[in-house]
């Protein structure tokens, strides 16, 4: 009879116990990230009699089981709000480098710029391999509100998107000016058509290049008197010159208010309008026409063009600190003799009969930038958008995982913590391995179920009032053999 007292209290203590994990899950019913607890009960088996005849101690609970079930999701507006779709959870770090796991996305900027849990806790990311996409290296915090983005110079063109890129059509009709060039101050009386484009030095300054065109008069090759032939590469015919300026005031040495032709060269079209070559020029001084007299004109000649490389011009811009080689790219040419040259001659500059039309002048180079906005993507990536209009990858929200995620430890404040029976930390990009995807404006809601709650508690109610009636029932019949005594 004292065992069934004992048994029904063990009933009464594990009901109760089993009453406060049902009263936990239906308080958290609105907490973000919350993940169910079940109470899984066993019997207590320790009492031997008649033999192998056993009688049962009672109940008790064999453990508290966590229900990692996906949880719906409730729509925000914060780009910082995160929730993942399917498995892993979100890294984070107290300020002393302790590390917990968390399903709650409800990421918010500290102070300093950091992002962090709600709690100050750090979201732990990992950089971005350029090339792949993947994360690389190992996890860091990340500070979002102190992104700069550096800026980049207008490049040399060797490397393709890079340097001044135009395309255009230069008028095979229209007449060669009648005013040389005065290289020190070219004036619009000296080239027939111009377009301008803004490149950016290697700090980010803006500067106006303007790149115009000069058509070239025809005329016969000259003629060796040695030999009485023509000189090959003198004639001159479907030919312009070009000259990229920029403004005196914006060059180092440069004089305010004129137009100074910082380089240049030339280009030959064949008869029927394709870009055959274009060479670079040099601006150079011309010597003396006697032996003494004074030096000759300021002129351009053609010089030598490097391999699998456009014409670069050296800008040596005001404050910049040294001459800053740009990139000139009018198209891939042709060679009009070759049938076996796959190159159309028009997918850059041509001289067709038609007026001139700039179809597009674009140059690589950004200024710098301050972080305007954030978006996270799928994957994790965080992708930072710049007052510069450049957009790029700031860092990787990676997911870990455990293979036994049911025995993680519960802290307290939305936390889990990695034990012994949980298995290492398993790091995955979002979407990849198994690993689930995150969600951004998005928060993943508890995934307690109420109607199963309170059926539960019903339970769990009947149960306790059950083992209750036993503790009293073995109290009477206990009262009842005292009382046989007398």
């Amino acid at each position: 009879m004292i065992g069934s007292l004992y048994a029904g209290s063990s009933g009464v203590k594990t009901y109760s116990h089993d009453m406060t994990v049902t009263g936990s899950n239906i308080a958290n019913v609105n907490t973000i990230g919350y993940k169910t607890n079940r109470t899984n009960f066993e019997d207590l088996m320790a009492t031997s009699i008649a033999g192998d005849t056993k009688l049962g101690k009672g109940v008790n609970i064999g453990n508290i089981q966590q229900l990692h079930t996906q949880g719906s999701f409730e729509i925000t507006e914060l780009d910082t709000d995160l929730a993942i779709d399917g498995q892993g959870f979100f890294t984070v770090q107290d300020k002393t480098g302790k590390t917990f796991y968390t399903r709650s996305g409800q990421f918010t900027y500290d102070k300093e710029g950091f992002l962090t849990t709600q709690d100050g806790m750090y979201l732990m990311i990992k950089d971005v391999n350029p090339e792949t996409g993947a994360s690389t290296g190992s996890l860091k915090r990340i500070n979002i509100l102190d992104q700069i983005d550096p800026p980049q110079p207008t490049g040399d063109g060797v490397k393709e998107g890079t340097g001044i890129n135009l395309i255009a059509n230069l008028d095979s009709n229209t007449k060669p000016p009648k005013m040389e060039v005065d290289y020190a101050n070219v004036t619009p009386e000296m080239y027939n058509n111009s377009t301008s484009v803004t490149v950016y030095d290697s700090k980010g300054q803006e500067h106006a290049v303007n790149v115009v065109f000069r058509k070239l008069a025809d005329k016969p090759a000259d003629i060796d008197p040695a030999t009485g032939q023509p000189i090959a590469g003198t004639e001159i015919k479907n030919s312009w010159q070009w000259l990229a300026l920029s403004p005196g005031e914006d060059l180092e040495g440069g004089i305010p208010g004129t137009m100074q032709a910082v380089g240049g060269g030339f280009m030959e079209f064949s008869f029927d309008g394709r870009l055959v070559n274009d060479t670079p020029g040099v601006i150079q001084q011309a010597p003396p026409a006697v032996a003494g007299g004074p030096p000759g004109p300021v002129t351009m000649i053609k010089g030598a063009k490097l391999p699998n490389a456009p014409a670069q011009i050296g800008f040596n811009f005001l404050g910049s600190g040294g001459a800053q080689q740009i990139g000139i790219i009018f198209g891939k040419g042709s060679n009009p003799n070759d049938p076996l040259d796959t190159r159309t001659g028009v997918d850059g500059i041509t001289q067709f009969a038609n007026e001139f039309k700039l179809i597009e002048i674009r140059a690589d180079g950004i200024k710098s930038g301050k972080l305007e906005n954030i978006f996270i993507k799928e994957n994790g990536t965080i992708d930072g958008a710049f007052d510069s209009g450049n957009v790029k990858a700031l860092g990787k929200v990676v997911l870990t995982d455990f293979k036994s995620r049911e025995n993680l430890a519960q802290l307290g404040k939305n936390l889990f913590k990695r034990t012994f029976e949980s298995g290492e930390a398993i790091e995955n990009d979002a979407g990849a391995n198994g690993a689930g995807r995150i969600q951004s404006k998005a928060l993943e809601r508890s995934n307690v179920e109420l109607s199963n709650e309170f059926v539960r508690m019903i339970e769990g109610q009947r149960a306790f009032q059950a083992n209750a009636k036993i503790v009293t029932t073995s109290d009477e019949i206990l009262a009842d053999m005292i009382q046989m005594k007398r």
